[in-house]
């Protein structure tokens, strides 16, 4: 290519910045009176409309790609494999660690305790009935949590089965 071409495409380019876009736009009047706009001429009676737009430079909005169906991939399906894979069977298996830790715990207490010798054991039968409530406690926290777990197993549960 020449530089007297190069000079010409470039000036071209330049002019063509500086033409402002406008639209054409066909304000129609249909035989029941209802106004519409359309690209195509009216058949009926109706004028044109130059629009152009409210700032320099601004050009028309593309349409939004359409969200009516997802992907092989699309979101649904990668919820839908983190909770068959993931979610479900962890949610199991904390349920099931629970238990077990659970199940330990009175064995662990005895274990803390030492060995019982007169010299280490509170009055009375105080030691045995403090014992006794920790142990309840410790069951009913345990209870409580194991509840816990199998509610939001059931949720997760339930989210599957409605994807």
């Amino acid at each position: 290519m020449n530089p007297i071409r190069h000079a010409v495409c470039a000036a071209c380019a330049v002019l063509l910045g500086f033409v402002p876009a406008a639209w054409a736009v066909n304000k129609c009047t249909g035989a029941d009176g209802k106004v519409s706009f359309q690209d195509a001429p009216c058949e009926g009676t109706g004028e044109k409309v130059d629009v152009r737009p409210a700032m320099e430079g601004a050009t028309p909005v593309q349409p939004a790609p359409s969200v009516g169906k997802e992907g092989a991939f699309g979101p649904s399906w990668q919820r839908k494999n983190y909770l068959q894979n993931q979610g479900i069977p962890q949610a199991r298996a904390a349920i099931e660690r629970n238990q077990r830790e659970c199940a330990a715990a009175p064995e662990e207490a005895v274990a803390q305790a030492g060995p019982l010798r007169r010299g280490n054991l509170p009055q009375g039968s105080q030691f045995a009935q403090e014992r006794a409530a920790e142990a309840a406690k410790n069951k009913a926290a345990c209870e409580t949590r194991t509840q816990e777990l199998r509610q939001q197993l059931k949720a997760l549960e339930e989210e599957l089965r409605g994807l």
